[in-house]
């Protein structure tokens, strides 16, 4: 059985912002937070859920609570209150079976559950209940979006576009000399192939470049880490960018678009499951340029990707702003 992402978390397998940790617990900032403070409590043993807890278990959770209200005070949210709760199973919203506990906290959360008391009034009647069929059509929409691998996000984000200069561009090419190139090399388009599974990207088929002559320098080793920029690029600078061999590709879009025709070594990551990939998404190579691209135009895939990347510390990170659309009409 796979281990989950808060095991590898536990194992600093996976980055993290750890606020607290004990033999027992650790705590960490979630990278999606719910409130302006919003930090997960972890017990380090393998628990799936508050169903699985048995009474050898009691002593672990009063600690869990402990730890909850200590952070509470670091926090300074006591006096204005907080939330701890925890999802058991599916229905209830768990999407990581690992028992872990959310302390939410910083701003009102509202009620739980609140609904509004009948009126005796016929008009007020009328509106509570349209208000009800109201409240089940969201319900229904969001039980059915939830069910949907490719969820559609409730609240649009909207992303910081920072253009790429040519200083940002420069520092990660070879100079010509060392390459023995004076222009980019051609970067083929792969034949279609099966769209990958969610855990492994499928292997490209390129057309294979030259064999460099004997006395060819290898490019030099410009990479320097960035973590967290995020820029976007055009075409020139991509193929700039891809012709210096030192780079991890990405295609954004969903995996049929992906089986009809990519750039070549491009893996699939779809953005619209970003979250869900993020096993897949950090293993991604820390050593180089990240690439990375979907539609074009107002395709924001991109960007999706970017997010979780720019969230465990890569970077730099480049956003092919023509995408597939773009890079078609050129090759």
């Amino acid at each position: 059985m796979q281990p989950t992402i808060f095991e590898r978390i536990i194992a600093r397998e996976i980055p993290s912002t750890i606020e607290f940790e004990d033999d027992r617990v650790i705590a960490i900032r979630d990278i999606a937070p719910s409130a302006p403070v919003h930090v997960l409590i972890i017990p380090k043993r393998v628990i799936r859920n508050v169903d699985d807890l048995s009474e050898q278990d009691t002593e672990l959770i009063g600690h869990v609570f402990l730890v909850a209200r200590d952070l509470a005070r670091k926090y300074g949210v006591v006096d204005n209150g907080y939330r701890v709760v925890t999802n058991c199973n599916e229905h209830a919203g768990q999407t990581v079976f690992h028992l872990h506990f959310h302390l939410l906290a910083g701003e009102p959360l509202g009620r739980m559950n609140s609904r509004p008391p009948r009126s005796a009034g016929s008009t007020r009647s009328m509106l509570f209940e349209g208000g009800l069929l109201v409240i089940a059509a969201i319900a229904l929409a969001a039980v059915f979006n939830s069910m949907n691998p490719r969820q559609i996000p409730w609240v649009k984000k909207e992303y910081e576009r920072t253009q790429a200069t040519q200083n940002d561009i420069q520092k990660y090419l070879a100079p010509p000399e060392a390459t023995g190139q004076n222009k980019p090399v051609d970067v083929t388009v792969d034949q279609p192939t099966a769209a990958p599974t969610k855990t492994e990207a499928a292997a490209p088929t390129t057309t294979a470049a030259p064999a460099a002559s004997p006395s060819a320098e290898k490019p030099k080793n410009t990479f320097v880490a960035d973590p967290g920029k995020v820029l976007e690029i055009g075409y020139d600078a991509f193929v700039r960018l891809i012709s210096t061999g030192s780079f991890h590709l990405i295609d954004a879009r969903t995996p049929e678009k992906y089986s009809e025709g990519h750039i070549a070594n491009a893996i699939n990551i779809y953005g619209g499951e970003a979250q869900s990939r993020i096993p897949d998404i950090i293993q991604s190579p820390r050593d180089r340029v990240i690439l990375i691209y979907c539609d074009g135009g107002e395709c924001e895939l991109s960007h999706h990707v970017a997010d979780v990347l720019k969230q465990f510390g890569y970077g730099p990170i480049f956003i092919y702003t023509g995408g597939w659309a773009e890079w078609k009409t050129k090759h």
